[in-house]
């Protein structure tokens, strides 16, 4: 379904980041990967994420601070490596119900801009839940980026 087809509003952030497509990529589909940043909460990252990054494939995330939590889980729908995933989102702060959400990656010489697109939100109320959630996550992202990887 294309970008403002789907009912309920619709949650869209972009960055310019300094990284390649493929850096950015490995980030969003590796679970040991995806547990250094992926948390809407604001300081240090607690993250246990699952991820099985094909069509059809499941992923989950278990994000803590203190003493909340939040728990997501969805399946991946398109991979186009490195440019393009599209997967579900379904939580509790989503009324568990399927959400989508799309991750666009374009090369802009040595940075790319990522827009994230999260549609299908049950509510309106839902909007700014998520575009800070998703904000303080992306904020995670920028920080993971300057991490080096290391290799077991």
């Amino acid at each position: 379904m294309p970008h403002g087809e789907a009912p309920g509003p619709v949650v869209q952030l972009r960055r310019r980041l300094k990284a390649k497509p493929e850096q950015i990529f490995d980030l969003w589909t590796k679970p040991d990967l995806m547990a250094r940043w992926m948390s809407p909460f604001p300081g240090t990252v607690h993250c246990h994420a699952t991820s099985d990054p094909r069509p059809g494939g499941a992923y989950s995330l278990v994000m803590t601070a203190g003493d909340a939590s939040r728990e997501v889980t969805g399946t991946y729908l398109r991979i186009d490596r490195p440019h393009l995933l599209v997967f579900t989102w379904i939580g509790p702060l989503t009324n568990n119900e399927t959400t989508l959400v799309t991750v666009e990656l374009n090369p802009h010489g040595t940075e790319t801009e990522l827009v994230l697109t999260h549609e299908r939100l049950p509510t309106p109320a839902m909007w700014e839940g998520h575009t800070k959630g998703w904000g303080r996550i992306l904020d995670h992202l920028v920080d993971a980026l300057g991490k080096p990887v290391s290799n077991p």
